[in-house]
């Protein structure tokens, strides 16, 4: 609720500003801007989308195989516990710090949606060393860490590729009110991680039998 009032505050802050109200502070440019602001905001919402409901799918198909039956998930929890251990937001910017690599929006994209399903798998087994929030909240982490992960070292479009390239060229007015709208994004992407947290947790990947 904190951030909830902060953000709100910064864009009412941003409106008085851009209608003349605070002296010696201009933003009347947002009113150009907003198009842009708008689709880059869409483009970032639509890849958390991607990498979200590609991620959730993925582990649960997985967990619930695991599921099945006592002796399948002795055979998979092994791997499970493998995949937990894999640094997989770290691999991504890695491999968006390496030009040569060429690093592919689809393969960022299955990365992410990888880490994001790892987690949600590792909710087939029924004992687990966490709670079973702890392992959907790290999904949800996971994944919006490494799209914007992405977007701020590689991607051409998105509001992490507008934030590095305010900061490069030093428009902290435009760099503010991009960071705005990727901290409003993150706070809707919580709002909607707490609404699955329901979801999920009434179904066999909330219990441990």
């Amino acid at each position: 609720m904190k951030a909830g009032r902060v953000l709100l505050f910064a864009f009412l802050l941003g409106g008085a500003s851009a209608q003349g109200v605070l002296p010696g502070v201009d933003l009347g440019w947002l009113a150009g801007e907003r198009g842009l602001m708008l689709e880059t905001l869409g483009v970032t919402a639509g890849r958390l989308g991607i990498a979200l409901g590609a991620g959730l799918l993925i582990g649960t198909a997985l967990a619930a195989l695991m599921r099945s039956s006592p002796r399948v998930e002795a055979w998979l929890t092994p791997w499970v516990l493998a995949l937990l251990a894999v640094p997989w937001v770290l691999i991504l910017v890695a491999m968006n710090l390496i030009p040569t690599l060429g690093v592919r929006e689809s393969t960022g994209l299955g990365i992410a949606a990888l880490a994001t399903a790892v987690q949600v798998f590792a909710l087939g087994r029924r004992k687990l060393e966490e709670r079973r929030e702890a392992y959907l909240r790290r999904a949800l982490w996971y994944g919006f860490t490494a799209v914007m992960a992405a977007e701020l070292l590689a991607r051409g479009d998105g509001l992490g590729a507008r934030i590095r390239f305010y900061a490069l060229f030093t428009q902290f007015d435009h760099l503010a009110a991009y960071v705005l709208l990727a901290a409003g994004l993150w706070l809707a992407f919580a709002l909607l991680g707490r609404v699955l947290l329901r979801v999920l947790g009434r179904s066999f990947l909330g219990r441990g039998a």
